[in-house]
């Protein structure tokens, strides 16, 4: 599993020191969840709100810990070392690694572009047919404007896409016909939060380029490089204070980056091209 991978990179990078960072605030909110550990770093990661309410766990009155309550002043060593647990655990665990991560996301380690858009960094005249694997609003207006693309936006809900926009739709339990025969496929970091991302990145052509993008994949991307993902297109937290009120009060992906709460990160494996 791709989380679990990270986390023993993680564990290996920081070494004994690891044990010594503790959780200082987390954020469960309706879009996004967030958390700010005691060196003051921060991350974000998309809040799977309909896998929560699903998860009996979640609502539980036996709470194990760490969980809701709990998190606090908990090691974030203690985190990572949790077995698979509630749907919050999970994404607790998830939050914890892209806080930790951004020491280590640097030009000794990767190629890295910042501050840009992830498709300004490929050939927009190779793509001939996409498979995004999430309506992603200004990802999708991007391939609209390209001639001659085949478009599927795959996804659980229709009402995510735009009416213009049903013409794309493809219901996710096709994802398996529609993605291997694509040269581009975009997956949104989503999907690690509700555990399909694996399943997804072993659906697409070897030959194919893969994207996965949003604040959630923010994490160190080695084990993402592993399954063959050309470009890992995250986020780093640059206000955590800011970005943990604006979670706590309902924002989403749109509210942290108009509040200049995050800031763009695309990265690639050293020596890659386009």
């Amino acid at each position: 599993m791709i989380v679990d991978e990270t986390a023993d990179i993680i564990r290996e990078l920081y070494g004994k020191y690891l044990k010594h960072i503790t959780i200082e605030r987390m954020v469960i909110g309706i879009f996004f969840a967030g958390v700010k550990l005691s060196t003051g770093s921060g991350g974000v990661s998309y809040t799977p709100a309909a896998d929560i309410h699903g998860d009996p766990r979640c609502g539980s009155m036996s709470l194990a810990k760490p969980g809701p309550g709990s998190f606090q002043g908990t090691p974030v060593s203690e985190i990572l070392d949790a077995s698979e647990g509630s749907t919050i655990l999970n994404t607790v665990r998830l939050i914890v690694l892209n806080a930790l991560s951004p020491l280590f996301l640097t030009e000794n380690r990767y190629k890295i572009m910042g501050d840009c858009d992830v498709l300004d960094n490929i050939d927009l005249t190779s793509i001939k047919r996409v498979a995004m694997v999430g309506a992603i609003g200004p990802l999708l207006t991007r391939f609209k404007g390209l001639s001659g693309v085949e478009i599927h936006v795959i996804e659980k809900k229709k009402q995510s896409l735009r009416k213009d926009e049903l013409k794309y739709y493809v219901p996710s339990e096709n994802a398996g016909e529609i993605i291997p025969l694509c040269d581009t496929v975009v997956i949104t970091g989503a999907t690690v939060a509700n555990g399909s991302i694996d399943e997804l990145l072993g659906l697409a052509d070897p030959a194919a380029r893969v994207i996965v993008t949003g604040p959630t994949v923010s994490f160190l991307p080695d084990a993402l490089f592993k399954r063959h993902v050309d470009i890992v297109s995250g986020t780093v937290v640059t206000d955590v204070d800011r970005a943990l009120n604006i979670l706590a009060e309902g924002g989403g992906a749109y509210h942290l980056f108009h509040t200049s709460c995050l800031r763009k990160i695309n990265i690639m494996e050293k020596g890659a091209g386009n």
